[in-house]
């Protein structure tokens, strides 16, 4: 798996993401390395095993997004819709 993370300053992290392994040997080397079991994932495995396409991805931090843009200090600032305890009348 290739990774990668983006850094702002003050913030932390706001984007990560990565690459997928796709390469069937590669992937059934790293099992039998780690000595995993097959069982759980042996349809994951049988994707590789006749080709795919490399694929990837990344998550963006919307709130860390808007604390940089904002300016503001505190991330509690620009939360649109709070997760806290007890915010929620059910």
């Amino acid at each position: 798996v290739r990774a990668m993370d983006v850094l702002f300053p003050k913030i932390g992290e706001i984007i990560g993401g990565s690459e997928r392994e796709e390469n069937y040997d590669k992937l059934m080397q790293r099992v039998k390395e780690i000595d995993m079991h097959i069982d759980p994932i042996w349809w994951y495995l049988e994707i590789r095993k006749f080709g795919t396409a490399p694929h990837a991805g990344f998550g963006l931090g919307f709130e860390r997004l808007m604390l940089f843009v904002t300016g503001m200090t505190n991330i509690r600032d620009v939360i649109p819709f709070p997760r806290t305890p007890n915010n929620a009348d059910f």
